[in-house]
């Protein structure tokens, strides 16, 4: 069994060699300084894990071959370590969440995971453990963010990496055939077949697109269309997200398109006596998003609930820091969706068109305390096209995106060739159940969902909120008035439950541009005319 607070170290100063992650090739791992580690354990490390089931190639981001890169961790005394190779041979199932997980059961597992206190399971997560349960012979563990001050003793962690989105495309794309067949299996999706319906997907060394449906908690279906690519020539990484929602009178249209360019990742950790000082920046980034929606409606009851989701897997880009499988984390590129009608009789249409830049070299710094921003940065942004019609009463409309939205997070699924993971809804329904009722270790509190999609857990991010409204007098008023707005605010900050930190961490404000459009710009509709 391996030893407690142990030490995790790598420093590289120059250009590393070659040998990277096992996953993407064979090499030792001689150079890791597994100081603390028992012979048996020390002697696999040497030999390499290329060979440990289930995981699998994918593409990453290889910060240690970049100059001044520096890895060394030292985990706490109540953290248990799962190693690489027990992960893999025991490893059955993982919730979207990351909430659940389901293993292979064993007495040797069970001794390492120990309610209230953590675990890290090597090349997949660091959590916190809550509960355990028996399930069909199987192990379920019922967990929750580890913060970071209180898993780690001593951390430091720093490095300062290209996001070449050309380069992490062609490595998908030398891997996978172009056509793939549905349900497919790519090192971004095969596992989504398990939740959604994917009707299609394209890999090619430039290019990623497929489309699948998702059930909003409104039990609405969304038709999701993605698209990311890098047009020949160029550099910049494309993303075109469509959703379309035909339930219950109400149709919506949404349609984002974002173009990012390459930038530079620095992600920078110091941890010791439990104090935590975190520093996170994205250098020349630079994003244009062009947004518009249309919604219609057919009825004259129609839904009024708010709708939130992030969008699921399928329609990100999560590409993992890959050797870094002993404090396992993954950039994660991805959009939010909030959306609240309030739409009033049938025949009202609303139709908005926006668009917001973005540049600079910015992120923030956490010290322990509080969060400050760190470089310079600006935005802008317009309405493009506006129409709104209602033939009767007044409505009003509330539509924001988070896009693009850049997360430095915990957790590596891509690394694993996990046939049965993330795991099915119905099955994590029941296996959260399983762990209401019968546990045999530890207090299960099943999620609350409802949240807000546009707050970040989990990570350090950088993302671009665009939130609009519309709302319309109705053509029976005695002068017909309508009214857009545009808010787009450029944020960064870190998850306070992340850090291990008490203290209330909202997101710091990068920029900020807000806009309002009238129809007619008169007095009366509260133009200043």
């Amino acid at each position: 069994m391996r030893e407690r607070g142990q030490v995790r170290s790598k420093s590289v100063v120059a250009i590393v060699a070659l040998c990277i992650i096992p996953v993407l090739a064979s090499c030792s791992r001689r150079d890791r300084g597994d100081a603390g580690t028992p012979g048996a354990q020390s002697g696999a490390r040497t030999q390499g894990v290329h060979w440990v089931p289930g995981m699998r190639k994918t593409w990453a981001l290889h910060p240690v071959e970049q100059p001044g890169t520096v890895f060394h961790v030292e985990y706490s005394p109540n953290t248990s370590i799962v190693d690489l190779a027990t992960v893999g041979r025991t490893l059955r199932g993982v919730s979207e969440d990351h909430r659940l997980f389901l293993f292979v059961d064993s007495p040797e597992l069970r001794a390492k995971l120990i309610p209230g206190k953590f675990v890290l399971f090597e090349g997949l997560d660091l959590r916190k453990v809550d509960a355990l349960a028996l399930y069909k012979g199987q192990l379920v563990v019922g967990t929750e963010k580890a913060p970071l001050n209180q898993a780690l003793k001593n951390a430091q962690v720093q490095f300062k990496t290209p996001v070449n989105f050309r380069d992490v495309f062609k490595q998908v794309g030398a891997e996978q055939p172009r056509q793939l067949p549905s349900p497919f299996q790519d090192a971004l999706h095969y596992w989504q077949d398990a939740l959604h319906p994917v009707v299609y997907a394209d890999l090619a060394p430039h290019n990623m697109e497929g489309e699948f449906e998702y059930a909003d908690t409104d039990f609405a279906n969304w038709k999701i269309h993605y698209h990311f690519y890098v047009p020949d020539p160029g550099d910049k990484m494309h993303i075109d997200v469509q959703m379309t929602r035909e339930a219950n009178g109400l149709d919506v249209e949404l349609n984002s398109k974002a173009e990012i360019s390459n930038f530079i990742q620095q992600w920078a950790m110091n941890l010791g006596s439990g104090h935590l000082i975190l520093d996170f920046r994205q250098l020349n980034f630079d994003t244009d998003v062009d947004y518009d929606w249309t919604i219609k409606t057919s009825e004259n009851k129609t839904p009024m609930n708010e709708v939130r989701f992030k969008l699921p897997p399928p329609a990100r880009v999560r590409i993992p820091l890959a050797e870094f499988t002993e404090l396992p984390m993954s950039l994660d590129i991805s959009e939010a969706l909030l959306f609240h009608p309030a739409f009033t009789t049938k025949e009202e249409v609303a139709k908005g068109g926006f668009h917001v830049k973005y540049s600079g070299n910015q992120g923030i710094q956490f010290d322990g305390q509080q969060t400050q921003i760190e470089g310079q940065g600006e935005g802008d942004g317009g309405i493009d096209q506006t129409f709104a019609f209602s033939p009767f009463a007044a409505y009003g409309l509330v539509v924001a995106m988070a896009v693009p939205r850049v997360e430095l997070r915990m957790g590596t699924d891509e690394l694993w060739d996990m046939a049965a993971i993330p795991l099915p809804s119905a099955l994590t329904e029941t296996l959260s159940d399983v762990l209401l009722k019968n546990s045999i270790a530890g207090k299960w509190i099943k999620n609350q969902f409802g949240g807000n999609p546009l707050e970040i857990e989990g990570a350090a991010y950088l993302q671009v909120v665009i939130s609009t409204t519309a709302a319309a007098s109705g053509m029976q008023s005695l002068v017909p008035c309508q009214q857009f707005t545009l808010d787009a605010t450029g944020q960064a900050g870190v998850d306070a439950t992340w850090v291990g930190s008490n203290t209330n961490l909202p997101a710091k404000e990068l920029f900020k541009k807000s806009i309002a459009q009238r129809n007619p710009d008169s007095k009366i509709c509260g133009g200043a005319n």
